[in-house]
C-alpha cells in the first residue's frame, strides 16, 4: 500500500539548507491578486533525499517508513507509477464506488482484537462471509438479511456476494458443537492469556422467536412467538461477550447459571465474579452466593436487613462532605465497613460500601418534585394515579361527605429525602469504594448488549428453523460483539455511546472506488474529512491509504 502523493510543494534554500512546504494559495478579488492562505512545513531535502519532518508524520502516520521522491513541485512515494490523461479517464470510467468508511471500521476492531483470526482458524472456508453477515447486521439493523446481495454490492465488504439461498446453508451449516465452542474457546484462551480479564458480567435475556421447533424456546402469553433465553459473559474491561450460551428456559437461578458457565466454558469458577443491581441482592440470595463462592459486587437496598445498620451509621458523616472521605476517581464521598457473616462452621467478609452524592441528590430531589407535582395535576382532573411512588407519597382519606381524598405523606417525603444521594454496594473481596464503584458501573455493559442484541443486531426476532437458528444466533452474537467492543472505544474516548448509530450512520457514507483490471485489483479511498479521520485515531483505528492494490 502506498500513500498518496504531496502535491503543491516548494524548496526554499534558508542559509544554505533546502527546507519543503506544501502550500495554498487564494485569490484576494480586491487587490486582484493571490496570496499564500497557509503553508505546513514537510522537511527538508538532504542530498536530493527527502527527509519528512517530525510534526508532519506524527500528523500524517501513513509517509512513516515510506521513500519520496521530489519532482514537479510534489513528493511521490517510491514505486507509485505515473498516470496518463487517457489512463486515468479509463480508470474513471470503469470504477465502481463503494460504501466503506463504517465497515473498514469494524474489521479493523476485528482484526485488532484478534476475531479474525479465531474465525479463520475454526472456519477456513466461510470466515469471510460470517464477518461481512455480522457488519452488516450493525450498519442495516433493521434491513431484512434477504437484502445483503443488493446492498453488499454496493458496499466494502470481506465477502461482497452471498445469495440469499447461501446464508441460509451457512446457517444450517454452523453448529454450536463443536464449531461455536470452539471459537468461543479460543476468544476465552486469547482473553485470560493477554491478562485482561477482571469481572465478568454475566446475565440472561428472553429473545422472540417464531420457530415452533426450537426445543428450548417457551411459548410466551400470546402462544405465537416462543421466548428464546440468552445469555452472555462479557469482559467487563473490553466489552467483548466471551463466551454465550442458549439455556433451557426453566433455568431462572442466577446461580444455576453461573454453575452451567463454568461447566460449559471449562473454566474454573473461581473466575466468574458477579456484577448485579441492587433488585436481585436479598439476603437469601447474598447467603446462596457466599455458599456457592461466587464473587461478586451488588447493588443493596439502604432498608436490606445486612445493609440497614451500616447505612444509618455512615449516612450522617457522609453527608457533611468531609474532603478526607472524597474520592475523585468516582467523584463521590465513600466509606466502607467490614462485616463478618456466619454461614455454618464459616465466616465469610462482606464488604458494604456507602456512597453520597450531591449531584445525585440534587437531581433526585427534583425529578421527585416533578412527578409528584404531576401526580397533583392528575388528581385534581379527577384521576387516580396507578403509580408505587403515587401510593408512596399520597395517603387515601376519607372525607366528611364520603368522598376518598388523597393527602401528601410528609412523613414518608421526609425519609425519601434522607436516603437522597446515597446508594449502597456490598463485596466478598473489593475493600477499596472506588474500585468496587468502577466495576459496577460496568454492570450497564450487560443492559446495553441486550438492547443491542435487539435493537441493532437484528436480534429481535429469530424466525428460523432449529437447525438454521444456532447459525443465525451466533452470527448476531458477532455482531453484538463489534458493536459493543465500537460502544466501549468511544466511551474510553469520551464519547457519548449513543452516538454510536449515527456515528455508523456517518462513516457509511465515506466512499472508495474499486477498479478492476487484468486481475488486479485497486481501491483508492475518497479524500477523508479531518473530523472522521480524528474520530478514527481516537477509536485507535488506522486511518486508510489512499490506494491500495490487490
Amino acid at each position: 500500500m502506498l500513500p498518496q502523493a504531496i502535491e503543491h510543494v516548494i524548496k526554499v534554500n534558508i542559509k544554505g539548507k533546502d527546507y519543503l512546504y506544501q502550500f495554498q494559495n487564494a485569490w484576494e478579488p480586491v487587490k486582484r491578486r493571490s496570496f499564500s492562505k497557509h503553508r505546513i512545513t514537510l522537511g527538508c531535502l538532504i542530498d536530493g533525499k527527502v527527509e519528512l519532518g517530525r510534526k508532519f508524520l506524527r500528523d500524517n502516520p501513513q509517509y512513516k517508513d515510506i521513500e519520496l521522491t521530489f519532482a514537479d513541485n510534489k513528493l511521490c512515494p517510491v514505486g507509485m507509477p505515473e498516470v496518463s490523461l487517457s489512463t486515468a479517464q479509463m480508470v474513471l470510467n470503469r470504477t465502481k464506488t463503494l460504501n466503506a468508511g463504517a465497515s473498514y471500521v469494524l474489521e479493523q476492531i476485528a482484526i485488532q482484537t484478534g476475531i479474525t483470526q479465531t474465525l479463520k482458524t475454526v472456519f477456513p472456508k466461510h470466515w469471510q462471509e460470517l464477518l461481512s453477515l455480522a457488519i452488516f447486521f450493525v450498519i442495516h439493523p433493521d434491513t431484512s438479511l434477504s437484502n445483503y446481495d443488493v446492498i453488499a454490492q454496493s458496499s466494502l465488504y470481506p465477502a461482497a456476494v452471498i445469495p440469499s439461498q447461501r446464508i441460509s446453508e451457512l446457517f444450517e451449516s454452523i453448529n454450536y458443537q463443536p464449531s461455536v465452542e470452539q471459537y468461543l474457546q479460543l476468544r476465552l484462551a486469547s482473553n485470560k492469556e493477554s491478562g485482561k480479564n477482571n469481572y465478568w458480567v454475566f446475565d440472561a435475556t428472553s429473545v422472540s422467536s417464531f420457530s415452533q421447533t426450537v426445543h428450548n424456546a417457551a411459548h410466551g402469553l400470546n402462544n405465537e412467538e416462543a421466548l428464546l433465553k440468552l445469555a452472555l459473559l462479557i469482559d467487563e474491561k473490553t466489552a467483548e461477550p466471551l463466551y454465550y450460551k442458549v439455556p433451557d428456559s426453566s433455568i431462572t437461578d442466577i446461580v444455576l447459571l453461573k454453575n452451567l458457565f463454568a461447566r460449559s466454558a471449562k473454566i474454573d469458577e473461581e473466575d466468574i465474579s458477579l456484577v448485579s443491581d441492587r433488585e436481585f441482592c436479598s439476603d437469601q440470595n447474598l447467603q446462596m452466593m457466599f455458599r456457592n463462592h461466587v464473587g461478586f459486587v451488588c447493588g443493596l437496598r439502604s432498608d436490606l436487613k445486612v445493609a440497614e445498620q451500616t447505612f444509618e451509621a455512615e449516612a450522617g458523616s457522609l453527608k457533611l462532605c468531609l474532603p478526607a472521605a472524597f474520592k475523585s476517581s468516582v467523584n463521590c464521598f465513600c466509606a466502607m465497613r467490614e462485616i463478618l457473616r456466619h454461614s455454618g462452621v464459616e465466616q465469610d467478609k462482606l464488604f458494604l460500601h456507602v456512597y453520597y452524592s450531591k449531584e445525585r441528590e440534587a437531581d433526585c430531589v427534583m425529578n421527585m418534585t416533578q412527578l409528584i407535582e404531576d401526580f397533583k395535576r392528575r388528581l385534581t382532573d379527577g384521576e387516580v394515579p396507578n403509580s408505587p411512588y403515587f401510593r408512596q407519597f399520597f395517603n387515601p382519606e376519607e372525607g366528611a361527605d364520603g368522598k376518598i381524598r388523597y393527602v401528601f405523606n410528609v412523613p414518608a417525603w421526609t425519609q425519601f429525602c434522607q436516603s437522597c444521594g446515597f446508594f449502597l454496594l456490598g463485596s466478598d473481596r473489593i475493600a477499596h469504594p472506588d474500585k468496587a464503584l468502577n466495576i459496577y458501573r460496568q454492570k450497564g455493559i450487560v443492559e446495553k448488549s441486550f438492547n443491542n442484541y435487539k435493537d441493532r443486531c437484528s436480534g429481535r426476532r429469530l424466525g428460523y428453523s432449529e437447525r438454521a437458528l444456532e447459525g443465525k444466533v451466533f452470527i448476531t452474537y458477532l455482531g453484538l460483539t463489534l458493536s459493543l467492543i465500537l460502544h466501549k472505544r468511544l466511551q474510553d474516548a469520551d464519547i457519548d455511546p449513543e452516538r454510536a448509530p449515527r456515528l455508523i450512520s456517518e462513516l457509511n457514507a465515506l466512499t472508495i472506488n474499486k477498479f478492476v483490471t487484468e486481475g488486479h485489483v485497486t481501491y483508492l479511498w475518497h479524500k477523508i474529512p479531518k473530523r472522521y479521520e480524528d474520530l478514527m485515531k481516537k477509536l485507535k483505528i488506522k486511518i486508510p491509504c489512499p490506494i491500495c492494490t490487490i
